[in-house]
């Protein structure tokens, strides 16, 4: 094989692949910061969302769009978790320790998965094209289950949907 023909036709799935996950990335970025503003325009949550999209494509994810739909939830769900984690929490027991309030406290990596978890199968009893705010509320509603120590994706999900509905 001459150095031509290895190059056009040994890169083009490897090629296509990664053209694939960069638009995956845009358009993912692109609503995330549609939704949260530039502040979040950061280089740590850049490398967050490039993480979940090379985890995705891993884990054998092969639809652009599906791709770029679990990492914008993934994202968010972490986006609105440090929102939660910096504020404090007013409506915990006034005799209670601020430190010791579930809002307080960061989510270890096996709640973070459950919250994306729940996500997820929230996204895909909606509609496909679900607005962003529908997405924040949903994330809302897994963030303060998960913050009262709701560790099942299922049961998580199930609670969104209903905030949802009786909203």
């Amino acid at each position: 094989m001459d150095g031509e023909t290895n190059q056009t036709g040994g890169l083009s799935a490897p090629d296509e692949t990664t053209a694939a996950l960069a638009r995956a990335f845009d358009s993912a970025w692109e609503r995330f910061i549609g939704v949260e503003g530039s502040r979040a325009d950061t280089d740590a949550n850049r490398k967050r969302l490039a993480a979940k999209i090379v985890a995705l494509s891993r884990a054998g994810q092969i639809d652009e769009d599906t791709i770029a739909q679990s990492a914008l939830i993934h994202l968010c769900v972490l986006a609105e978790a440090a929102r939660l984690g910096n504020q404090p929490h007013e409506a915990a027991d006034p005799g209670s320790d601020p430190q010791k309030a579930p809002h307080a406290q960061a989510f270890n990596p096996q709640t973070v998965a459950a919250m994306s978890a729940a996500l997820e199968q929230c996204v895909e009893t909606l509609p496909l094209q679900t607005p962003s705010s529908a997405l924040q509320f949903l994330s809302a509603r897994i963030l303060e289950a998960a913050s009262r120590g709701e560790q099942d994706p299922e049961r998580l999900s199930q609670h969104a949907l209903e905030a949802l509905r009786n909203r």
